[in-house]
């Protein structure tokens, strides 16, 4: 198993994950990492117009939703 199925499992099993795990699944999964100008915490993830994820990059371990 790959340390991209790992993280895969980890998301599926519902256990706390980081900003970075979760960058490099939706990376993986096709999604185009976007900071807005000015310095936010906020990350939005974009793969197509209706496909939008927002992640807090200083929160530990993100929320889950």
């Amino acid at each position: 198993m790959t340390q991209y199925d790992k993280l895969i499992q980890k998301i599926l099993e519902e256990k706390d994950i980081t900003y970075q795990e979760a960058e490099k699944v939706l990376i993986g999964l096709g999604y185009i990492a976007r900071s807005p100008k000015g310095g936010s915490s906020h990350i939005t993830f974009t793969k197509s117009q209706n496909q939008i994820i927002t992640l807090v990059k200083t929160q530990k371990p993100l929320k889950k939703y």
